[in-house]
């Protein structure tokens, strides 16, 4: 379903000069000096060499050092780089400190064969528990992102998925939890599937909903929903009517951390989407995954 690649430099090799000077730019136009929470996302791990050269790295960390405004440096990897390079990632919480490093791990699932065959990810919830059993210790914040509807899933069992993967993230221990849901981009098998029509984009009904049992459950936690293209077709979306006004709820919710008002006379799509999600749940290892999704090859 990730379509980054499409908007990537993979073409020409960027400077690492020219990213640092870039950096050092926009740290500098901070005139007033407020706290500065910098987020370096490469849409890949910012801890494997070939995307971040390590001499870019360690340049990095020395502004981030000769910059008090900069309280927090968050960036993203995958477990396996962090697993492999968990020295390195020590190192640089200890350098930075006492500022605060947060890293960000794509978990999308708990659920090891949605993991799999859902999102093709490569990792494991037990690679993910010994990320967090090794950063949580050293002072290092996890951002746990969480996938809502990816292929093959129905909605109601997306929707079943994103919450236990929450609940499961929020036991290991993530200080941020950050739901994504699935939106259509070019070039990829979601698409692919978007064009026959055998996938469509999660109700925004069911990211109000995800939010709302999550906020219940834990409502001290760190919630992040930030959809892309709400409201239309390819993003998360209701029946155009009242996209909006659940939009701005759920954003209320994120800011306010209260639970939702009660929104089901607010359109009448609403009860389609209820009776939708009502549907029994399938269990999830009597479907094979695997050959379903070696039916929707790229290629294709």
């Amino acid at each position: 379903m990730c379509g980054y690649i499409n908007d990537s430099s993979r073409d020409q090799t960027i400077p690492s000069e020219q990213i640092l000077a870039k950096i050092r730019n926009l740290l500098s136009e901070d005139r007033e000096k407020k706290p500065i929470h910098l987020k370096i996302f490469n849409s890949g791990s910012f801890f494997d060499q070939w995307d971040v050269p390590r001499h870019l790295r360690d340049q990095l960390i020395e502004l981030l050092q000769e910059t008090p405004s900069v309280f927090r440096l968050s960036v993203e990897s995958k477990t396996e780089y962090i697993l492999a390079n968990f020295g390195l990632i020590k190192e640089i919480a200890q350098q930075l400190a006492p500022k605060e490093l947060e890293i960000g791990i794509g978990l999308e699932s708990s659920n090891d064969t949605i993991i799999r065959d859902c999102h093709n990810k490569g990792t494991t919830l037990e690679a993910y528990k010994q990320c967090v059993q090794l950063l949580r210790p050293n002072g290092i914040r996890i951002k746990t992102y969480i996938l809502i509807k990816p292929p093959f899933l129905t909605e109601t069992e997306a929707t079943f998925d994103a919450i236990q993967t929450a609940l499961d993230a929020a036991k290991i221990g993530t200080d941020v939890i950050s739901f994504s849901p699935c939106n259509v981009q070019n070039g990829t098998l979601v698409d692919f599937l978007y064009r026959q029509d055998k996938y469509q984009p999660p109700w925004l009904w069911s990211v109000l909903h995800v939010v709302h049992v999550i906020r219940s459950i834990y409502p001290s936690l760190s919630i992040i929903c930030d959809p892309i293209a709400p409201g239309k077709p390819r993003g998360a979306h209701n029946c155009g009517k009242c996209d909006t006004q659940v939009l701005e709820e759920i954003k209320r919710m994120l800011i306010l951390e209260s639970i939702p008002k009660d929104l089901s006379e607010l359109c009448s799509c609403y009860s389609k989407w209820k009776r939708l999600v009502q549907t029994p749940i399938e269990v999830f290892r009597s479907r094979n995954l695997s050959q379903l999704r070696r039916s929707y090859p790229l290629e294709d």
